[in-house]
């Protein structure tokens, strides 16, 4: 209780046209999650951050899931809500940077503010366990005689476009198809050669011996396969990696801004929250609103060239 007020004083500032905000936090927070709650390490992390928010604020923390569109419809309602600190979303790079880009969101990105971005999903390459190649410098070998069958999401997800970036630096073109319900037994069952997947997803079907990782999506390697290279050591590409971050409408005050952020990556220090993170596979590198935003400024212009050399955009 004496937390929260101070934090409530400390934020005592004019708000919406100068009325007094006299107190901050003083109702439930959402976290809003733009995926389906099935299965997904987003929200179940989000799901371990919440409580410990909510002792660290003084108010109740909740998980909502609102899925569809491709994560557009969830992250363009948070761009329109009211930049008061009560609704959060934990948003990822596609709907941020690359769907902006490809002029499929009613939102800029600048629509939004970051908390920080706060983990990566390990994505990596993957092929069937006795596929003639081991790495990409093998593969693009092997594609320069052969057609390769791309398993992916859809052409503007980011794992697609580092398969396509690496393809490009190889000297070959996939013979790629998208796939609203992806699965990796298109590789095990002859459907697909490689397909861009979430490593926690692969697991399985690796330690089986029914399939082999070619390369990490990640700047550094999957912790549960370090000797994994990534496609920039590799040589096919630059370090990028599929992010989450956490955001507020663009107004939300600055030191609201700084008082959510600093508790949530507090939170991502408690234990339970560590025990989850490592159970669910996602890469934690929490990262501060200005160096988060400096980030996706980058990212905008180099995905811009990018998507634009790969004839997706104009």
């Amino acid at each position: 209780m004496i937390k929260k007020i101070l934090v409530a004083a400390a934020l005592a500032v004019g708000f919406f046209g100068g009325s007094a905000f006299a107190a901050w936090p003083e109702k439930p927070i959402q976290i809003v999650i733009p995926w389906p709650a099935t299965n997904d390490p987003s929200t179940l992390v989000a799901t371990a951050i919440a409580p410990v928010m909510s002792r660290d604020l003084g108010v109740p923390v909740k998980v909502v899931n609102k899925p569809g569109g491709g994560a557009v419809l969830a992250t363009a309602e948070l761009a329109g809500s009211r930049p008061d600190g009560y609704t959060v979303g934990l948003i990822s790079i596609g709907p941020m940077i690359t769907q902006v880009l490809r002029g499929k969101t009613p939102y800029k990105n600048q629509d939004l503010r970051p908390l920080g971005l706060v983990w990566s999903s390990p994505f990596t390459l993957a092929a069937r366990a006795d596929a003639p190649y081991d790495n990409l410098t093998e593969l693009a070998a092997y594609a320069k005689d052969h057609d390769l069958r791309l398993a992916h999401w859809g052409i503007g997800a980011v794992p697609t476009l580092i398969a396509m970036k690496a393809a490009a630096v190889g000297g070959f073109q996939w013979k790629e198809t998208a796939y609203s319900k992806l699965n990796p037994l298109l590789v095990v069952q002859g459907d697909a050669d490689v397909i861009t997947f979430s490593t926690p997803g692969l697991t399985d079907y690796v330690d089986s011996g029914k399939m082999k990782l070619l390369a990490a999506m990640l700047p550094n390697r999957v912790p549960a396969y370090p000797d994994v290279p990534t496609v920039a050591e590799q040589g096919f590409g630059d370090a990028y990696s599929i992010w989450f971050g956490a955001f507020v409408p663009k107004a939300t005050q600055p030191k609201i801004v700084d008082a959510l952020s600093a508790s949530l990556f507090s939170a991502m220090e408690d234990a339970s929250v560590k025990r989850v993170i490592a159970n669910v596979g996602v890469v934690a590198h929490p990262t501060g609103p200005d160096e988060a935003r400096k980030r996706m400024d980058g990212e905008l212009a180099e995905f811009g060239k990018l998507m634009k050399s790969l004839g997706i955009i104009e």
